[in-house]
């Protein structure tokens, strides 16, 4: 049998069936506000629930978008290395007694993106629209105390984009505002090897930036913003946001994993490293990543940064769900029963899921 595979993120919602190479349908992570509310509202922000109500509405929209009834497929979902024991039990207690799934698997984000690389051991890092997470693997099971996050993701970037092209009189916001600051990203965005030196070229060389097309047929002379917006991934204070950036956190893991002792079982997590999530897709990113890290240990050092084929990256926690969930040994040894599960409630979740 086959089961109905979901990675909903704070962005988009992936869904569709075990053993496919890529979900049946993405859509974004919004429902209709409800309650006599006008408008959308995002139930996942930051990669956690925040309004449980909204994903109740979320799991109707993706049961109407597969058109079957929710008890005839087990269900496997991922979630944030971050996720909350509590609302892990909410979700199944959700499936379980709202929807009656038969069975259903979590697991982490993190974790499913090594298995759809054909890896069980690394670091991992997945840079989405609402956070970015990089945490060590080892042989299918994360270490919680490597777990760094930084709450800047795709989104901060449109919103980056937005403020940059305003301080230069160009208001977004009558072209479709973060939408369009979105496909200015998407077009042209990536990242420099040298931050400083790249924006320097732009200011002595006006008119060498790319150009972007306004919805309105108006060409737009970027500047350096292509380069500005996404630097905040390395930069967060350059999008407003607190903490350490993507490379920080890598080397942080890194240092861990390092600290292990000799022949454990974390000395060799730092030799691969793992990039995924949308943000993962700005060309420059392994190079930068590279020579980021290689600054930080003083020396080149022996660490292999890769990420899955373009087309695939961002969708890489729900094909290593899909690859997971296309084994039936794994179903049948893993899997929580409803039986199972209408018994011994919670514990049954948290004795069978990574």
């Amino acid at each position: 049998m086959t089961s109905l595979v979901v990675d909903a993120g704070s962005g988009n919602t992936r869904v569709g069936l075990s053993g496919a190479e890529l979900p049946a349908e993405v859509f974004a992570t919004q429902v209709e506000a409800g309650n006599d509310v006008d408008g959308v509202l995002r139930p996942i922000k930051r990669g956690i629930v925040d309004d449980w109500a909204g994903v109740e509405r979320l799991w109707e929209l993706i049961y109407g978008k597969m058109d079957f009834q929710s008890s005839d497929q087990p269900v496997i979902v991922t979630d944030s290395p971050t996720v909350k024991e509590r609302d892990r039990n909410k979700m199944a207690e959700l499936l379980f007694e709202k929807f009656e799934v038969p069975a259903y698997f979590v697991g982490s984000q993190s974790v499913l993106s090594l298995y759809a690389e054909g890896r069980t051991w690394g670091i991992v890092v997945d840079a989405g629209y609402g956070v970015t997470h990089t945490m060590a693997v080892h042989e299918g099971f994360a270490f919680p105390h490597t777990i760094c996050q930084m709450d800047l993701g795709g989104s901060d970037l449109a919103d980056n984009m937005v403020a940059l092209l305003g301080d230069r009189g160009i208001d977004m916001h009558e072209f479709g505002g973060k939408k369009s600051a979105t496909d200015v990203i998407l077009q042209h965005g990536r990242l420099a090897l040298d931050y400083a030196s790249e924006a320097m070229q732009y200011r002595m060389k006006p008119g060498t930036a790319p150009t972007y097309t306004l919805p309105d047929g108006r060409a737009v002379q970027l500047e350096s913003e292509h380069i500005r917006a996404t630097e905040a991934l390395f930069q967060p204070v350059l999008a407003g946001c607190r903490g350490s950036g993507i490379a920080d956190q890598i080397w942080e893991a890194i240092e861990l994993c390092d600290g292990d002792r000799e022949g454990g079982p974390m000395r060799k997590l730092s030799q691969f490293v793992l990039v995924t999530g949308g943000c993962s897709l700005f060309p420059g990113m392994q190079e930068r990543l590279k020579s980021e890290l290689d600054a930080k240990a003083g020396a080149p050092r022996d660490i292999f940064i890769t990420a899955m084929s373009v087309p695939e990256r961002h969708h890489a926690a729900w094909i290593g769900a899909s690859i997971l969930a296309s084994l039936p040994q794994f179903v049948e040894n893993n899997f929580v029963a409803r039986a199972e599960y209408l018994e011994d409630g919670d514990n049954s979740v948290t004795k069978r899921c990574c």
